[in-house]
């Protein structure tokens, strides 16, 4: 699944990890009873997932389709038992502040500076991947402290302008004659002027570390609503 071949597409990394963490422990429920996939019956497919909800519900139904679709194509299996599973739609999941834990995994997680840099953004700042990834060296003023952000300009506070300044810093000494304009950058987008790609981010954080950066920035922009109110104006700003 990870390389593919002529009939498979290959899977992301963060394809990967997520579909073994939804399909895992299942796999480990029905190995106690089973010696191979191809003893896994419809029934048991859907004993698996009839308790899960929501977003959860989703991925492991289509990391299980995946499992035995790659298994059917590989002739491992005889009978697809999820052909008839369906992950259905989900609601949008409620949003609470983070727990310590999460807290903690994040803190522990910004050891580089580029770590820094991405999670002082996304958590302090309530920026959207997008804007990270679409962030330029015209967009900051180190000496006067200020940052612009989605195209709004704002104050740059003392974690992320000591974050800009240390991945600058590291930027220069590991590509010093590159022309790209944005900040971030990656050995594939150094010699262009491109942004480096959404999975640049969740390599480094979901992968690695399974800290989410919308939990970050949503985190962040509760907060505000908590302590301000909600106000959508303020909010958006």
């Amino acid at each position: 699944m990870h390389t593919g071949d002529a009939r498979i597409r290959p899977r992301s990394d963060t394809t990967l990890y997520v579909y073994l963490g939804a399909v895992q422990p299942i796999l480990e429920s029905w190995a106690t009873t089973r010696k191979r996939l191809r003893e896994i019956t419809r029934k048991d497919v859907h004993a698996a997932v009839e308790a899960l909800r929501g977003r959860r519900l989703s991925n492991t139904v289509t990391a299980l389709k995946s499992l035995f679709r790659f298994a059917t194509k590989r002739r491992r299996i005889f009978t697809n038992p999820t052909t008839q599973l369906h992950p259905g739609a989900h609601p949008y999941p409620e949003r609470l502040p983070l727990d310590e834990v999460t807290l903690k995994t994040t803190a522990s997680a910004a050891v580089t500076p580029v770590l820094r840099l991405i999670v002082a953004l996304a958590a302090i700042h309530a920026a959207r991947p997008q804007a990270i990834r679409q962030l330029t060296l015209d967009d900051i003023d180190l000496p006067n402290r200020r940052i612009i952000l989605d195209g709004l300009a704002r104050p740059l506070d003392e974690l992320t302008h000591d974050a800009l300044r240390d991945y600058l810093t590291e930027r220069r000494q590991r590509w010093p004659h590159t022309a790209n304009p944005h900040v971030l950058l990656s050995r594939l987008t150094a010699g262009g002027v491109e942004p480096v790609s959404t999975y640049y981010l969740k390599q480094h954080l979901l992968v690695r570390h399974y800290v989410r950066l919308d939990d970050l920035r949503a985190d962040r922009v509760l907060e505000e609503a908590l302590s301000r109110g909600p106000d959508p104006l303020h909010l958006v700003l």
